[in-house]
């Protein structure tokens, strides 16, 4: 699966040599480019994004003022002209800091950093010896849970809420990607933003389930197949 990357530099030539950089490498792709930090905050509210490449000095907002407004960052490489901001970019957690005129070599480290640190993805499960969990990589963290212990997934823009039984985890994936990775049963799709967990379902309706006392609609492209699998496919 690719990466999902955005460059956000206000110098369209910089943008135009990161672009020509990631096409050489299969497992990016890229979504967008914006010129300043504002654009960049809109693009991510309708684009499912794992990585951005961010200029630090740029009009109106910086660099590091666009990470501190971002609740949930993706992966940050920064690419700048100045060599003093290092210390002030490590403490923002970057994957990496660039300083341009970025060469492919030093390009191509980099992006292999941010590989790296993914750890095979947000969500995969495992089922060796029979045990079943999935691994949830949030807060730049990687969360083994037990399958048993996840009331739902909830799609939330350009993340997804993990809802567990005593945290809530938010990891930079697509909804679907993690539908196709889930086990089926126990987990089902109700709504284009909700997976649920059949074992903690607790009431069923034409309308949609509760689980953990929360109500969650069906989507009506999704309800008469999750009928289906919660074995009551002939409720209206």
């Amino acid at each position: 699966m690719k990466a999902k990357f955005i460059i956000v530099d206000d110098e369209p030539l910089a943008r135009k040599l990161i672009a020509a950089h990631a096409s050489k490498i299969e497992k990016l792709e890229l979504v967008g480019e914006c010129g300043n930090a504002i654009d960049a905050a809109n693009l991510l509210r309708t684009k499912s994004v794992d990585l951005i490449f961010l200029d630090i000095q740029m009009p109106e907002m910086n660099g590091f003022q666009f990470v501190s407004t971002l609740k949930n960052p993706p992966a940050i490489i920064l690419t700048t002209a100045f060599r003093n901001y290092a210390p002030e970019a490590f403490d923002h957690e970057v994957i990496d800091y660039l300083l341009k005129p970025v060469s492919f070599e030093r390009f191509l480290k980099s992006v292999n950093k941010f590989f790296d640190s993914q750890i095979g993805g947000s969500v995969v499960t495992d089922k060796h010896q029979g045990d079943r969990f999935v691994l949830i990589k949030a807060d730049r963290k990687i969360h083994k849970i037990n399958e048993d212990e996840i009331f739902y997934f909830e799609s939330m823009d350009n993340y997804v809420k993990v809802h567990v039984k005593d945290q809530v985890l938010i990891t930079h994936e697509n909804i679907s990607t993690l539908e196709e990775k889930l086990s089926n049963p126990p987990f089902v799709r109700i709504h284009r933003s909700f997976i649920v967990n059949l074992k903690w379902v607790n009431t069923i309706s034409g309308e949609g389930i509760e689980i953990n006392k929360k109500a969650l609609p069906f989507g009506r492209t999704f309800k008469k197949s999750a009928l289906n699998q919660l074995s009551i496919g002939r409720l209206k």
